[in-house]
Protein backbone atom coordinates (compact mmCIF):
# COMPACT_ATOMS: atom_id res chain seq x y z
CA UNK A 1 0.00 0.00 0.00
CA UNK A 2 0.96 3.67 -0.63
CA UNK A 3 0.05 7.01 1.10
CA UNK A 4 0.23 9.93 -1.66
CA UNK A 5 0.04 13.22 -0.33
CA UNK A 6 -0.42 16.57 -1.73
CA UNK A 7 0.21 19.34 0.27
CA UNK A 8 -1.01 22.30 -1.18
CA UNK A 9 -1.04 26.19 0.05
CA UNK A 10 -4.40 25.74 1.62
CA UNK A 11 -4.62 22.17 2.58
CA UNK A 12 -3.28 18.38 2.39
CA UNK A 13 -4.80 15.92 0.31
CA UNK A 14 -4.47 12.55 0.44
CA UNK A 15 -5.22 9.19 -0.33
CA UNK A 16 -4.17 5.37 0.24
CA UNK A 17 -3.70 3.12 -2.80
CA UNK A 18 -3.22 -0.40 -3.04
CA UNK A 19 -2.64 -2.06 -6.64
CA UNK A 20 -4.08 1.46 -8.58
CA UNK A 21 -7.10 1.02 -6.39
CA UNK A 22 -8.20 3.72 -4.14
CA UNK A 23 -8.49 2.45 -0.45
CA UNK A 24 -9.04 5.80 1.40
CA UNK A 25 -8.79 9.21 1.02
CA UNK A 26 -9.60 12.60 2.24
CA UNK A 27 -8.53 16.10 3.04
CA UNK A 28 -7.10 17.25 6.15
CA UNK A 29 -5.04 20.59 7.34
CA UNK A 30 -1.41 21.62 7.64
CA UNK A 31 -1.93 21.13 11.55
CA UNK A 32 -0.21 18.11 12.12
CA UNK A 33 -2.99 17.14 14.97
CA UNK A 34 -5.49 16.69 12.04
CA UNK A 35 -3.44 14.07 10.35
CA UNK A 36 -4.51 10.98 13.12
CA UNK A 37 -7.00 10.56 10.42
CA UNK A 38 -4.40 9.32 8.10
CA UNK A 39 -2.03 7.13 10.74
CA UNK A 40 -5.62 5.67 11.72
CA UNK A 41 -5.76 3.73 8.04
CA UNK A 42 -2.40 3.90 7.13
CA UNK A 43 -1.40 0.11 8.61
CA UNK A 44 0.65 -1.96 6.14
CA UNK A 45 2.03 1.14 4.41
CA UNK A 46 4.94 0.46 1.58
CA UNK A 47 6.18 3.65 0.61
CA UNK A 48 4.73 7.73 1.15
CA UNK A 49 5.27 9.62 -2.11
CA UNK A 50 4.63 13.59 -1.36
CA UNK A 51 3.97 16.47 -3.52
CA UNK A 52 4.52 19.46 -1.71
CA UNK A 53 3.84 23.10 -2.58
CA UNK A 54 3.64 24.23 0.75
CA UNK A 55 7.23 25.25 1.52
CA UNK A 56 10.23 23.71 3.69
CA UNK A 57 8.87 24.02 6.62
CA UNK A 58 5.69 21.84 5.83
CA UNK A 59 8.22 19.32 4.07
CA UNK A 60 10.27 18.82 7.36
CA UNK A 61 7.13 18.02 9.15
CA UNK A 62 5.68 15.67 6.86
CA UNK A 63 9.26 13.67 6.78
CA UNK A 64 9.54 13.22 10.41
CA UNK A 65 6.01 12.48 11.11
CA UNK A 66 6.53 9.40 8.39
CA UNK A 67 9.12 8.34 9.94
CA UNK A 68 7.79 8.56 13.07
CA UNK A 69 4.40 6.73 12.60
CA UNK A 70 5.34 4.93 10.06
CA UNK A 71 8.86 4.09 10.03
CA UNK A 72 9.46 5.03 6.14
CA UNK A 73 11.33 7.67 4.31
CA UNK A 74 8.86 9.96 2.67
CA UNK A 75 9.80 10.09 -1.20
CA UNK A 76 9.44 13.90 -2.59
CA UNK A 77 8.46 14.75 -6.45
CA UNK A 78 10.54 17.18 -7.94
CA UNK A 79 10.34 18.75 -11.34
CA UNK A 80 12.03 17.35 -14.01
CA UNK A 81 13.14 17.70 -17.67
CA UNK A 82 11.06 15.02 -18.96
CA UNK A 83 9.06 12.43 -17.29
CA UNK A 84 7.19 9.78 -18.51
CA UNK A 85 6.64 10.78 -22.28
CA UNK A 86 6.28 14.56 -21.16
CA UNK A 87 9.18 17.35 -21.54
CA UNK A 88 9.20 20.15 -19.22
CA UNK A 89 8.50 24.08 -20.94
CA UNK A 90 10.40 26.05 -18.44
CA UNK A 91 13.70 27.49 -19.00
CA UNK A 92 14.76 26.02 -15.96
CA UNK A 93 12.82 23.17 -15.49
CA UNK A 94 13.16 22.34 -11.88
CA UNK A 95 11.41 26.19 -11.05
CA UNK A 96 8.05 24.79 -12.61
CA UNK A 97 5.67 24.71 -9.76
CA UNK A 98 6.19 20.63 -9.03
CA UNK A 99 1.96 20.12 -8.34
CA UNK A 100 1.91 21.93 -11.96
CA UNK A 101 4.27 19.37 -13.56
CA UNK A 102 2.89 16.44 -12.07
CA UNK A 103 -0.41 17.38 -13.60
CA UNK A 104 0.76 18.10 -16.78
CA UNK A 105 2.67 14.39 -16.73
CA UNK A 106 -0.74 12.80 -15.73
CA UNK A 107 -2.97 14.71 -17.98
CA UNK A 108 -0.75 14.32 -20.86
CA UNK A 109 -0.17 10.02 -20.10
CA UNK A 110 -4.17 9.90 -19.83
CA UNK A 111 -5.27 11.43 -22.80
CA UNK A 112 -1.94 11.04 -25.13
CA UNK A 113 -3.80 14.47 -26.92
CA UNK A 114 -3.36 18.24 -26.82
CA UNK A 115 -4.15 18.95 -23.71
CA UNK A 116 -5.09 22.10 -21.40
CA UNK A 117 -4.30 21.62 -17.88
CA UNK A 118 -6.43 24.00 -15.50
CA UNK A 119 -5.75 24.11 -11.86
CA UNK A 120 -8.52 25.82 -9.75
CA UNK A 121 -6.80 25.78 -6.20
CA UNK A 122 -5.60 28.86 -4.20
CA UNK A 123 -3.83 30.26 -7.51
CA UNK A 124 -5.85 29.36 -10.73
CA UNK A 125 -2.86 28.08 -13.41
CA UNK A 126 -3.34 26.92 -17.04
CA UNK A 127 -0.89 24.69 -18.84
CA UNK A 128 -0.34 23.82 -22.45
CA UNK A 129 0.61 20.11 -23.62
CA UNK A 130 1.18 19.49 -27.43
CA UNK A 131 0.29 16.35 -29.16
CA UNK A 132 3.77 14.90 -28.83
CA UNK A 133 3.80 15.45 -25.01
CA UNK A 134 5.50 18.92 -24.98
CA UNK A 135 4.79 21.41 -22.34
CA UNK A 136 4.37 24.52 -23.91
CA UNK A 137 4.46 26.40 -21.10
CA UNK A 138 1.07 28.05 -19.21
CA UNK A 139 -0.25 31.07 -16.69
CA UNK A 140 -0.36 31.67 -13.52
CA UNK A 141 -3.09 34.04 -11.69
CA UNK A 142 -5.04 34.61 -8.72
CA UNK A 143 -7.47 32.11 -7.53
CA UNK A 144 -10.90 33.28 -6.89
CA UNK A 145 -10.65 33.38 -2.92
CA UNK A 146 -7.72 35.67 -3.39
CA UNK A 147 -8.80 37.79 -5.98
CA UNK A 148 -12.03 38.33 -3.19
CA UNK A 149 -8.92 38.89 -0.42
CA UNK A 150 -6.74 41.59 -2.70
CA UNK A 151 -10.27 43.57 -3.72
CA UNK A 152 -11.31 43.52 0.07
CA UNK A 153 -7.42 44.55 1.57
CA UNK A 154 -7.30 46.99 -1.32
CA UNK A 155 -10.03 48.74 -1.21
CA UNK A 156 -12.08 50.82 2.06
CA UNK A 157 -15.41 51.02 0.44
CA UNK A 158 -15.77 47.47 -1.23
CA UNK A 159 -17.67 45.04 1.26
CA UNK A 160 -19.17 41.86 0.63
CA UNK A 161 -19.92 38.76 1.86
CA UNK A 162 -17.91 35.80 -0.66
CA UNK A 163 -20.30 34.08 -2.71
CA UNK A 164 -19.96 30.98 -3.69
CA UNK A 165 -22.91 31.05 -6.69
CA UNK A 166 -21.14 32.55 -9.47
CA UNK A 167 -22.69 34.12 -12.82
CA UNK A 168 -21.34 35.53 -16.04
CA UNK A 169 -24.59 38.38 -15.27
CA UNK A 170 -23.30 41.32 -14.34
CA UNK A 171 -24.05 42.10 -10.30
CA UNK A 172 -27.27 43.97 -8.55
CA UNK A 173 -24.96 44.06 -5.47
CA UNK A 174 -21.73 44.23 -4.35
CA UNK A 175 -21.55 40.44 -3.82
CA UNK A 176 -22.34 39.38 -7.08
CA UNK A 177 -20.85 42.35 -9.25
CA UNK A 178 -17.19 41.09 -7.40
CA UNK A 179 -17.88 37.40 -7.63
CA UNK A 180 -19.15 37.16 -10.75
CA UNK A 181 -16.72 39.86 -12.14
CA UNK A 182 -13.99 37.35 -10.85
CA UNK A 183 -15.49 34.14 -12.04
CA UNK A 184 -15.55 35.80 -15.68
CA UNK A 185 -11.74 37.05 -15.61
CA UNK A 186 -11.03 33.45 -14.76
CA UNK A 187 -13.42 31.46 -17.00
CA UNK A 188 -12.15 34.17 -19.79
CA UNK A 189 -8.50 33.53 -19.67
CA UNK A 190 -9.25 29.92 -19.77
CA UNK A 191 -11.44 29.69 -22.59
CA UNK A 192 -9.11 31.83 -24.57
CA UNK A 193 -6.42 29.56 -23.37
CA UNK A 194 -8.28 26.93 -24.94
CA UNK A 195 -8.90 28.42 -28.33
CA UNK A 196 -5.06 29.25 -28.41
CA UNK A 197 -3.95 25.81 -28.01
CA UNK A 198 -6.75 24.29 -30.47
CA UNK A 199 -5.44 26.74 -33.20
CA UNK A 200 -2.18 25.70 -32.64
CA UNK A 201 -2.49 21.74 -32.45
CA UNK A 202 -5.97 20.95 -33.61
CA UNK A 203 -8.53 19.49 -31.38
CA UNK A 204 -7.58 19.44 -28.06
CA UNK A 205 -9.01 18.30 -24.24
CA UNK A 206 -9.30 20.63 -21.45
CA UNK A 207 -8.70 18.97 -17.74
CA UNK A 208 -9.68 20.54 -14.66
CA UNK A 209 -8.62 19.60 -10.76
CA UNK A 210 -8.27 21.76 -7.91
CA UNK A 211 -10.16 22.32 -4.93
CA UNK A 212 -11.91 25.76 -6.32
CA UNK A 213 -13.34 23.71 -10.00
CA UNK A 214 -16.80 23.33 -9.48
CA UNK A 215 -17.78 26.94 -10.93
CA UNK A 216 -15.02 26.06 -13.81
CA UNK A 217 -17.24 22.99 -14.67
CA UNK A 218 -20.66 24.14 -14.73
CA UNK A 219 -19.28 26.87 -16.89
CA UNK A 220 -17.20 24.53 -19.10
CA UNK A 221 -19.67 21.69 -19.08
CA UNK A 222 -19.03 19.44 -21.52
CA UNK A 223 -16.38 20.76 -22.81
CA UNK A 224 -14.11 20.29 -20.08
CA UNK A 225 -13.31 16.65 -17.84
CA UNK A 226 -12.96 16.55 -14.14
CA UNK A 227 -10.14 14.91 -12.63
CA UNK A 228 -10.09 15.39 -8.70
CA UNK A 229 -7.40 13.79 -8.38
CA UNK A 230 -4.76 14.36 -11.20
CA UNK A 231 -1.82 15.98 -9.29
CA UNK A 232 -1.98 12.73 -6.73
CA UNK A 233 -2.40 10.89 -10.38
CA UNK A 234 0.84 12.39 -11.22
CA UNK A 235 2.91 10.93 -8.36
CA UNK A 236 2.89 7.49 -9.94
CA UNK A 237 4.67 8.97 -13.16
CA UNK A 238 7.18 10.70 -11.02
CA UNK A 239 7.93 8.48 -8.44
CA UNK A 240 7.31 4.99 -10.33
Amino acid sequence: MILEVDAGNSRIKWRIVNQGVVQHSGVVAHDEASWSTIIACGSGLKRVRVVNVAGAELARKLAQWTKKYFQLEAEFAVSQKATAGVTNGYVVPETLGVDRWLAVVAGWNMVRKPCLIVDAGSALTVDFVSTGGEHRGGYIVPGLYMMFQALYGGTADVRFEQSTDYSQSPGHNTADAVGNGCFVMSAALVDRAFRQLESAEGSATMLLTGGGAQPFLEHFKERVKYLPDLVLEGLGFALP
